[in-house]
């Protein structure tokens, strides 16, 4: 599995140009193409006013490759009449996108496609979706937090991480928080995390049971305690932003924490 093209959505905010940021590495560490896509609002059906719309738009878009961070980054511009999130994945050319990189204005500001449509893209997305909080210079990842109970589904899904995971070499910490409401005992705890590691041969890996009073804490304590890159999880499309398996984990994880979260859809 290799990163072929990387997916942008970008609506010119700083937060946007962030995610930019770190998809330009991301691609000229692996030679992807990267396609930035702006989604834009049709104001009305009076032709003339949408076609200077659209023409500032393009004029903009046009402007892109001159940030210095994007040389030698291969770029295609998209611009898509913004008829529902869903037309970024109706789209034959977008749906093949092995990565989405967007930015997140956390809990304070959401505005825009790289607001509060992120947990619906995350919601959505077919493919893994790594959401930046903060301008990142460089972006690395030398530690990465798999949150997860463990079961055949979320080991399944583990295999999407694996071409960034490949591109890092980081040290993996996998995780499973225990919450008095949902709570496992040690030891199936443990095994649930051998099966995980029979399937998958982690070179670098540590493996943590975490005892907090909610899931979102445990990660974020967890995270915060070993100074981590990234935080990745699988996430259940149907409900909130993230759902491990027993409780809604909230738009919480992403709204309150600047680490970068690296999620996809069960």
């Amino acid at each position: 599995m290799a990163l072929r093209t990387i997916l942008v959505p970008y609506d010119f905010s700083d937060c946007a140009t962030d995610a930019l940021r770190v998809a330009a590495k991301l691609a000229r560490l692996t030679g992807a193409v990267v396609d930035v896509v702006h989604l834009y609002e049709q104001m009305t059906d009076f032709h003339t006013e949408n076609k200077r719309i659209r023409e500032e738009i393009e004029a903009k878009l046009e402007r892109i490759p001159e940030l210095p961070f994007l040389r030698g980054v291969e770029l295609k511009k998209f611009m898509l009449r913004q008829l529902g999130l869903n037309e970024i994945f109706k789209n034959e050319r977008l749906q093949q996108a092995d990565l989405i990189v967007m930015g997140s204005h956390g809990a304070t500001g959401l505005r825009g496609i790289v607001g509060s449509n992120t947990q619906r893209i995350v919601r959505q997305a077919p493919m893994p979706v790594l959401v930046i909080k903060h301008r990142i210079e460089d972006f690395d990842v030398k530690d990465m937090v798999y949150a997860s109970n463990f079961t055949e589904q979320d080991v399944e899904k583990f295999h999407a991480f694996l071409p960034l995971i490949e591109l890092f070499d980081p040290r993996i910490h996998l995780l499973k928080v225990n919450t008095p409401r949902n709570f496992e005992r040690s030891d199936d705890s443990h095994l649930a995390i051998d099966r995980f590691l029979q399937r998958y041969l982690l070179k670098k890996y540590t493996a943590t049971i975490y005892n907090d009073l909610s899931i979102e804490e445990g990660i974020l304590n967890f995270a915060k305690g070993i100074d981590a890159d990234l935080i990745s999880m699988a996430t259940h499309g149907r409900t909130g932003f993230f759902h491990v398996v027993n409780g809604s984990l909230t738009e919480d994880i992403v709204n309150h924490t600047n680490f970068p979260v690296l999620s996809v859809k069960l």
